[in-house]
């Protein structure tokens, strides 16, 4: 491999490039079918992840992997060379399946390639460096001696625990770690978490935990279904050659071919199956799990059409390895539609229709040439849903800010967050649209410079700041302002405010604070979700403090007496 030199050292630098690392394509039972009399192999794939020094452990600038032998305390491992650029030496898995299951060695490479590329997918994708959200590096506990139930990502420690399971198809404990899709599902969650805290905290409502499961598993399932060569190896496994691959309709797609997310939704949750039909209370599902299932199979539907959209060009289903592409391409897009929407959505209180108009306003300003329809396809399919957006609703949020102040500094814009203060107390149409209390303080939590890519090459350069404002009512002042209540009531809201290049405001999600018809629907969504109901789905995991002992699937919620700032936990 051939590096770059950096003049002022001696030794050779290694920006962007890139080391291949062997990784099971989903997990330990996941085998090809090899030719006639030959045995079959575990199914692997490769994934690229950023050169970088790996120290003893493994430990990255980004990752701390502790990694123990079942009934062992925890040991270091030397992954990477010795000598720069200190790159991770890759290795096979070993194809007996006990071998495997006792390799620590191959499991640290797994977790740490999996966490790296999906690390370095938001980066690259988000054109920023994203950051955890207690700081310093996440701790994966690749073999930890908690239960597959207690595996998870404890988000006030910053910290992943992957426990282990007993299978009938080995005698030896299976490490869940060795799941690449887990893996990718549980460190989704801490880069989300990072970078928007209060969507998961003891104030967030069940929406935003669905948002952040249905994130995490939409990642977990397109990250890995966007490898071409492994989409080739599926379709194989599934018919592929000897199939008439004109026959491949929607249906059969998301049956065979999602079949790893089905992987992951029976891996000890409720969620549902991808090739079942939406269910029509999906919306009002306690489960967060079951809520942002819904939405899993919403944007799967989006890949399958499109997906079918390209196989119908000419030449699309003339061999496998076309549709092989077609379908790789296809994942590798929505799945980034996705993660640039989170750069369009408010700090606070999302929902689905937020969604949906950030998928809308990111990929608008990526590629506003939408020739192949995508933006359409993610429309309908969430009006199938039931999930729409007003007919004139403005992607920007801007059309009404007219006449606006810019007494900032354009060095200062993109770092300080004092200067996005000063532009939102220079504008009083913009404190009025957010519904802002001028007499309590406006807290700016991120202010950041986005660089991304156009398909037509060009740079779209970007400053994103959020903002929010949030205080407790007392009983008496809640009924003041309108809130029928016999108790104190936490009031908060925000915005997700974009400049362009020239520090102009471009775009703006708000999530008025003193909005009285808002605070009123949060509250009674309060109630309901406290409230004793028949009509509450039997299968549904009950709500725990962190560290206690849960069912799998289950998301903590803190106990009242719990402060503010304390955060559930997550599980696959």
């Amino acid at each position: 491999m051939t590096t770059g030199t950096d003049s002022g050292s001696s030794n050779p630098g290694h920006s962007g490039l890139q080391v291949g690392l062997t990784v099971l394509a989903e997990g330990p039972f996941t085998t090809f079918h090899a030719q006639a009399g030959e045995p079959d192999a575990l199914l692997t794939t490769t994934l690229r992840v950023p050169v970088e020094r790996i120290g003893p452990g493994p430990r990255s600038a980004r990752f701390d992997v502790i990694v123990r032998r079942p009934g062992e305390k925890p040991f270091s491992l030397e992954l990477g060379s010795p000598t720069p650029p200190w790159m991770v030496v890759d290795e096979k898995p070993p194809d007996n399946l006990t071998a495997l299951l006792q390799d620590s060695r191959f499991l640290a490479q797994q977790v740490y390639a999996v966490a790296a590329s999906t690390l370095a997918l938001f980066e690259s994708t988000l054109g920023r460096r994203m950051g955890w959200v207690n700081g310093g590096r996440l701790t994966i506990s690749a073999y930890d001696r908690v239960s597959y139930r207690e595996s998870g990502y404890y988000r006030d420690d910053g910290l992943i625990r992957f426990g282990h399971k007993r299978d009938g198809r080995t005698s030896k404990a299976v490490p869940l770690a060795l799941f690449r899709d887990l893996v990718a599902h549980e460190v989704t969650h801490a880069i989300v978490d990072g970078y928007r805290p209060k969507w998961a905290d003891s104030h967030a409502e069940i929406d935003q935990l669905a948002l952040h499961e249905a994130i995490a598993d939409l990642v977990a399932l397109l990250s890995v279904f966007s490898t071409q060569t492994l989409v080739e190896q599926l379709l194989t496994q599934t018919g592929g050659d000897s199939r008439n691959l004109d026959d491949l309709d929607e249906d059969l797609l998301r049956r065979d071919l999602f079949r790893l997310g089905d992987g992951l939704f029976k891996r000890g949750t409720a969620r549902p199956s991808l090739t079942d039909d939406l269910a029509a209370n999906w919306r009002t599902l306690s489960d967060p799990h079951l809520r942002g299932g819904a939405m899993v199979q919403v944007l799967l539907r989006v890949v399958a059409r499109l997906w079918l959209q390209r196989l119908d060009a000419p030449g699309g289903r003339s061999s496998l390895y076309q549709v092989a592409r077609a379908g790789a391409s296809v994942g590798r897009q929505v799945l980034s539609m996705l993660i640039r929407s989170l750069g369009y959505m408010a700090p606070v209180d999302v929902t689905w229709e937020d969604l949906l108009r950030g998928i809308l306003a990111a990929d608008t300003a990526v590629v506003p040439d939408d020739d192949l329809d995508y933006r359409g396809h993610v429309v309908t399919a969430f009006a199938e849903a039931g999930i729409a957006l007003p007919t004139l609703t403005d992607l920007s949020g801007i059309s009404t800010f007219v006449g606006l102040r810019y007494p900032v500094r354009l060095a200062a814009l993109g770092s300080d967050p004092e200067e996005i203060v000063r532009f939102l107390w220079e504008n009083p149409v913009l404190l009025a649209a957010a519904k802002i209390d001028p007499t309590r303080p406006i807290a700016v939590e991120r202010v950041r410079p986005t660089l991304r890519v156009g398909p037509d090459g060009f740079v779209v350069s970007e400053i994103g700041a959020t903002f929010t404002q949030e205080f407790r009512l007392s009983a008496a002042e809640a009924r003041s302002f309108g809130l029928a209540t016999r108790t104190p009531v936490f009031i908060r809201g925000g915005g997700q405010l974009r400049f362009d290049e020239g520090g102009r405001l471009s775009f703006a999600a708000l999530k008025p604070i003193l909005d009285l018809e808002r605070q009123r629907a949060k509250l009674a969504a309060q109630e309901r979700a406290t409230r004793p109901t028949d009509a509450a789905p039997p299968a549904a995991p009950p709500v725990t403090p962190p560290g206690s002992r849960r069912q799998p699937g289950s998301i903590a919620a803190p106990p009242p007496e719990v402060s503010a700032d304390r955060r559930p936990t997550f599980h696959p």
